[in-house]
């Protein structure tokens, strides 16, 4: 209601500037029509401009959004694919340190039972 209230209030001193402005113009009613339609001509191309402006940011934004969605799946991928092969070559590496610890465990025990026979003489 508030909003309402401000939006109408300027848009009634707007209207009320633009009167007092024709009316204590120093120019006659012919040369103010002849400003206010060259001003017209000149406002409208401005605001084509940035109408146009507006379109080509809309038009940049929306291939760079869809460039990064590209570039973030193609980033996530790779990173899961590196992320499984080195899974891959740990496991095989896991497996070979299990064997080592074995044949080492097996080695102490080997050497543990030669000496305590030793150990008892």
């Amino acid at each position: 209601m508030k909003a309402k209230s401000v939006l109408m209030g300027l848009i009634a001193g707007g209207a009320a500037a633009g009167i007092i402005t024709l009316l204590t113009a120093p120019a006659s009613g012919r040369e103010t029509r002849r400003n206010l339609k060259a001003h017209k001509d000149e406002v409208m191309g401005h605001l084509k401009d940035v109408k146009d402006s507006v379109i080509e940011l809309k038009n940049t934004v929306s291939t760079a959004t869809k460039e990064g969605k590209s570039g973030i799946n193609t980033f996530v991928h790779d990173l899961k694919l590196a992320i499984y092969e080195w899974k891959l070559s740990t496991d095989s590496n896991k497996a070979e340190l299990q064997k080592d610890i074995m044949e080492i465990e097996h080695a102490i025990q080997e050497l543990e039972s030669e000496l305590s026979p030793t150990a008892k003489q």
